[in-house]
């Protein structure tokens, strides 16, 4: 990038950040020095532009809060930003850029100006009081840019008179040493190329400066390229993750498949068992029954749960009118009580003492409990090493059927007497 010999102008610089970036800059007296737009315009290539125009005094947005984009520009040139106390509208941001000679080809452009106008409208009467207040001998530009900066004009006129004096001054003190060295270089033969050294090095001083803003927006261009290449590192590193994902699940279906193999083989092992399995179900179910004289044979479950009643209805079946032997009634509630009413059972056996919430549903469903102190078991029929069947004196029972039944009967006899006589008092 190229730069003028000649001192760069001090500006306002107006940005609108988005995938067509809008740019507009203006110098201190608000005549525009460029306008332009560009889409997916590097962030390094817009700062190296404005370089190119002058040198920020202040950036400045439409909109409130102010975007990152022109909060980095800012730090990049130490420059502050024109904040808003709201977003300029459509109309006021038509009025800002009307006349003046202000142009813009679209709505970015006009933007960018737009923010631009603003942040110099702010100065505008202080900055024509410097043009009235400076005198000739000292320069306007430096005086407006020590005012926006916060320096009252009169301080900021004084300060310069005073840095010019003292320049002079220390010139004027120079001078007769300069002399002296000339002469001296003279009689050398060495003078002219000292004087000739020292313009080249008088005049590299805008260059230095010129090429440190430089160095800021090479700076920047490299942290873009960091940037690109920390993004292209992660989707880098997420591609390998989905292929190392891609493999880890072909190697779980290949060992899911594998497991369907055996399971299906297993099933078809386990087929042959069923057939002989049904066979002995059969048998017991009443195929080769085993017989006690007066006895009646009734269905045990081990457990009072509701698991073990639905393992002997899925073995034996449970049908209404059944009569079955709890081996232990202690654990069973009134949902375990109301799933054998539903199940039709009549009678119910049991051992170990039944819980009152298990009776009163059984009572509720009429369905006559006793334990094995009333109606004790005659036998008990092994199946296979476990105990499934019993056997019960059928007269005894069918007596004590009848006894409860009669009791049953008093009772509501005895609450409906009560009821009545309640209801008449």
């Amino acid at each position: 990038m190229a730069y003028s010999a000649v001192r760069r102008k001090y500006t306002f610089v107006g940005i609108d950040p988005g995938t067509t970036v809008g740019v507009a800059i203006i110098d201190l007296d608000g005549k525009p020095i460029e306008v332009f737009s560009s889409k997916n315009y590097s962030f390094s290539d817009m700062i190296e532009r404005i370089i190119s125009r002058g040198k920020p005094l202040i950036v400045a947005s439409d909109v409130t809060p102010t975007p990152s984009t022109v909060k980095r520009i800012s730090r990049i040139f130490s420059s502050p930003v024109h904040e808003l106390a709201e977003s300029l509208s459509t109309e006021e941001k038509v009025a800002l850029t009307k006349g003046k000679g202000y142009k813009y080809n679209n709505v970015h452009e006009r933007d960018a100006l737009a923010a631009c106008v603003n942040a110099f409208q702010r100065y505008k009467k202080k900055l024509s009081q410097v043009h009235r207040k400076t005198p000739p001998s000292v320069d306007v530009e430096e005086v407006k840019v020590m005012m926006i900066k916060g320096v009252p004009i009169s301080d900021a006129i004084d300060r310069l008179i005073r840095a010019k004096e003292d320049k002079e001054r220390d010139t004027k003190e120079e001078k007769p040493e300069q002399e002296q060295e000339e002469s001296k270089g003279s009689e050398e033969g060495e003078s002219e190329n000292e004087l000739r050294l020292r313009r080249i090095m008088k005049g590299k001083d805008e260059k230095i400066g010129k090429m440190k803003e430089l160095l800021t927006a090479l700076k920047t261009r490299l942290e873009e390229k960091e940037f690109e290449i920390k993004n292209l590192h992660a989707r880098l590193d997420s591609a390998r993750s989905a292929r190392r994902r891609g493999i880890e699940e072909t190697e779980e279906i290949s060992r899911r498949d594998k497991e369907i193999k055996m399971l299906r083989e297993e099933v078809k092992a386990r087929a042959g068992e069923n057939v002989e399995l049904r066979k002995i179900i059969e048998g017991l179910k009443g195929k080769r029954e085993v017989k006690v004289k007066g006895g009646k044979r009734i269905k045990m479950i081990r457990f009072f749960s509701r698991n073990a009643i639905l393992d002997m209805d899925r073995k034996y079946g449970l049908k209404r009118g059944d009569v079955v032997f709890l081996e232990d009634g202690s654990g069973g509630g009134a949902s375990t009580a109301e799933l054998l009413a539903k199940k039709g059972v009549a009678v119910v056996v049991y051992d170990k003492e039944l819980s009152h919430f298990a009776a009163d549903k059984l009572f509720e469903f009429d369905i006559p409990a006793f334990s094995t102190n009333e109606i004790p078991l005659l036998l008990k029929e092994e199946r296979e090493g476990k105990g499934d069947l019993a056997f019960v004196d059928e007269r005894l029972l069918n007596e004590k059927v009848r006894e409860r039944k009669r009791e049953r009967e008093k009772k509501e006899k005895k609450i409906s007497y009560f009821c009545a006589l309640s209801n008449l008092m």
